[in-house]
């Protein structure tokens, strides 16, 4: 996707030195364009196209395109609710290969396989975008009929177990800008359909460090979740298994052990964070 910016043309090209240079010389418009608007998660986790636009000094139309672009990237992820714009998958990888803590989706792959042998059920890491997960790898269990892998696909957060495992790490305030209505839209009749019942929901999986999904998201499937925490206490994704009810519900005390016990050895492997 082209964006409206010039780049300086084929020969401006610094010497081995440029100490001399004056600063920005051989700046290239859209990528520091790119790059402060990344820069702007510092100060604030979520942006609208109306913010890129006055921090540029660009058209609004322009900044669209630069934030979509971003977007195709992976680097920024959008909220439908609000319409704005939050860090990206890829650019939580980035930053977290950056600081030495390797790439998530790799480290977690032993642990996925772990818990999927311990228990016989379907594993996956899964990770938030704005009010939806998404299903990052997986590790099929060993059972006949078992819960398929769904990796790509995205689910409203609300109606599955890592949905609260990572909403319930969320400040109010991020809570707050994914949830502005009282009424949330059900996937069964078993889903949480209110703001009300979800905070107090999100407040005990916040407090027992795990969630389960009952029939909520699919009416004949159950999951339980653990979060993946960094020592700062950010919550970067969450390893989930999941299969039929009745089976989940029989052993849901043993699967919740195991998928605790598989999030805690991934945070010490790449967060170097105690037990």
């Amino acid at each position: 996707m082209a964006i409206d910016d010039a780049s300086p043309s084929a020969d401006a090209v610094p010497s081995a030195d440029t100490s001399s240079e004056p600063r920005g010389r051989y700046t290239i418009d859209a990528v520091d364009n790119a790059a402060r608007i990344l820069l702007m998660l510092a100060e604030r986790p979520w942006l609208r196209t109306s913010d890129v636009a006055n921090e540029l000094g660009v058209a609004r139309s322009t900044a669209h395109r630069m934030v979509s672009t971003l977007l195709e990237r992976g680097l920024l992820r959008y909220n439908p609710g609000d319409k704005s714009y939050g860090a990206g998958y890829r650019l939580v990888e980035l930053g977290m290969s950056v600081i030495g803590v390797g790439d998530l989706k790799s480290e977690a792959i032993p642990f996925l396989a772990q818990v999927a042998a311990m228990t016989g059920e379907t594993a996956h890491l899964i990770v938030l975008e704005g009010d939806e997960i998404v299903f990052v790898s997986v590790a099929e269990g060993g059972h006949v009929i078992r819960a398929a892998s769904r990796v790509g696909a995205r689910v409203p957060a609300h109606a599955t177990a890592a949905g609260k495992c990572l909403l319930a790490q969320l400040s109010p305030a991020e809570f707050d800008q994914l949830y502005p209505s009282a009424t949330l839209a059900p996937a069964t009749d078993a889903t949480i359909r209110s703001r009300v019942a979800l905070v107090e929901t999100l407040d005990t999986v916040r407090a027992q460090g795990f969630a389960v999904n009952d029939g909520e998201s699919e009416s004949e499937l159950a999951a339980v979740s653990a979060p993946i925490i960094d020592t700062r206490g950010t919550a970067h994704g969450a390893i989930s298994i999941s299969g039929p009810k009745e089976r989940v519900r029989a052993a849901r005390e043993r699967y919740v052990d195991a998928v605790v016990s598989a999030t805690r050895g991934l945070e010490r492997k790449i967060f170097g964070r105690a037990s």
